[in-house]
C-alpha cells in the first residue's frame, strides 16, 4: 500500500512540474476586453502561425482582416478557418498578395489598399523568417533582412496615410529577443555589406534589432499624430519559420523533440497574446517594446536615441528613399 502511495505522490509532483513549466513558458496572457468592431486590420505572414492565430483572435473580437500573403491559396485556407473559428457573420477577411522579398510588391499592395479601403486601424509587421541560407532578392537585399526589416520599413510608410485617417490607429512591428543576441559591428556589417555571407543567426537578430530601431524613431516622428508605434516580442513560439533550422527541419528529431517542445515552446494562440496587447491596450506609450504582454526593456543597443535616429537615416540612403516630413 505504502508502495503505491509513493507513486501517486511522484505523479502529482511530476504532474505540479510540469504544469508550471507550461504555464511559466506561455507566457503572459492579454486581458484587455477592447472590441474592435467595424475596424480594419491588416496582418502581414496571417495564413500560418502567429499571424494566423492573431487574426482568429482579431476575428473574435468583430475586427475586419486584411490577410497580406506571399501564398494566396494558403491565406484563402486560412480565411475559412478564421470565419469558422470567428463565427461571427459581420465581419470581413479580404486575403491580399504581398511578397516582402520584392518593393514593387510592396507598392502595388499599397496602392490597392488605399484604393479600396478608407482608412486603416491597425498593421501588424508579423511576416518573418529565419536561417534562410543567404540569397539576394530581385531588390539586391538579402533575403532575411528584407522580409523581416526593409520590407516592413517600406510597407509601413506606404500604409501611414490610411492610419492617420483613424481617429486611433497602432503600428505592431514582430520582434524577438534575439535582437540580444547581436552587437553595433553586426548591425553595421550586414546593414552595409548585403553581399556578404554571415552567420543566419546573426542575419535574423540583426533584422529584428533594426525593427525595434525603426519602431523608437517613427514613434518619434508620429508623436503628435493618432498613431502609437510599438515593438513586440512574441517568445519562442513553434511555427513554419523553424522548417529550415537543422535540428527542426529533420522529422525524426522533430518527433523526437515533440515532448519537449510542449513544455517550453508556445504554441501560436500563446505566442499572439502579446501582439494582440498591443493593439487592444488603452496605455498610450509608443516607441515602447513589449513581452509577455507587459512593457519590458530592449536592449541597451536598442534603446540608444542616436543609433536609432542614425540608422533610420541610413535605412533611407539604402533603399534611395527620402520621406517628407508630411509623410510621418
Amino acid at each position: 500500500m505504502p508502495e503505491i502511495w509513493k507513486y501517486i505522490a511522484g505523479s502529482v509532483v511530476l504532474g505540479s512540474a510540469a504544469y508550471s513549466l507550461i504555464k511559466y513558458f506561455a507566457g503572459g496572457v492579454c486581458e484587455c476586453p477592447t472590441r474592435l468592431d467595424g475596424l480594419l486590420v491588416i496582418i502581414t505572414g496571417a495564413n500560418s502561425g502567429i499571424g494566423k492565430a492573431l487574426a482568429i483572435e482579431l476575428a473574435k473580437r468583430g475586427a475586419n482582416l486584411i490577410l497580406a500573403c506571399r501564398n494566396v491559396k494558403s491565406g484563402l485556407e486560412a480565411k475559412v478557418h478564421i470565419l469558422q473559428e470567428a463565427q461571427n457573420s459581420n465581419i470581413q477577411i479580404h486575403v491580399k498578395f504581398l511578397d516582402l522579398c520584392s518593393i514593387h510588391s510592396i507598392k502595388n499592395f499599397s496602392e490597392n489598399i488605399q484604393n479600396q479601403f478608407r482608412e486603416v486601424y491597425a498593421l501588424v509587421n508579423c511576416a518573418g523568417v529565419f536561417y534562410l541560407p543567404h540569397s539576394l532578392t530581385e531588390d539586391g537585399f538579402e533575403v532575411t533582412f528584407q522580409t523581416n526589416y526593409l520590407g516592413p520599413f517600406i510597407l509601413t510608410h506606404e500604409l501611414i496615410p490610411l492610419l492617420k485617417k483613424q481617429v486611433h490607429a497602432r503600428i505592431v512591428n514582430v520582434s524577438s529577443e534575439a535582437h540580444r543576441k547581436v552587437n553595433a559591428n553586426d548591425l553595421r556589417s550586414v546593414t552595409l555589406q548585403q553581399n556578404q555571407p554571415v552567420s543566419p543567426f546573426v542575419s535574423y537578430g540583426v533584422s529584428k534589432l533594426a525593427l525595434i530601431l525603426f519602431t523608437k524613431e517613427l514613434a518619434k516622428k508620429l508623436n503628435n499624430t493618432n498613431i502609437i508605434v510599438n515593438a513586440v516580442n512574441p517568445g519562442n513560439v513553434e511555427t513554419a519559420i523553424y522548417r529550415h533550422f537543422p535540428p527542426l527541419s529533420n522529422p525524426w528529431l522533430f518527433a523526437i523533440q515533440k515532448p519537449i517542445r510542449t513544455l517550453v515552446v508556445k504554441n501560436p494562440k500563446q505566442g499572439c497574446q502579446s501582439i494582440l496587447h498591443a493593439l487592444l491596450t488603452s496605455n498610450p506609450s509608443t516607441g515602447q517594446y513589449y513581452s509577455d504582454c507587459k512593457l519590458t526593456l530592449a536592449s541597451p543597443l536598442a534603446s540608444c536615441d542616436q543609433i536609432s535616429r542614425e540608422y533610420y537615416r541610413v535605412t533611407c540612403e539604402l533603399i534611395r528613399w527620402f520621406p517628407e516630413e508630411s509623410e510621418c
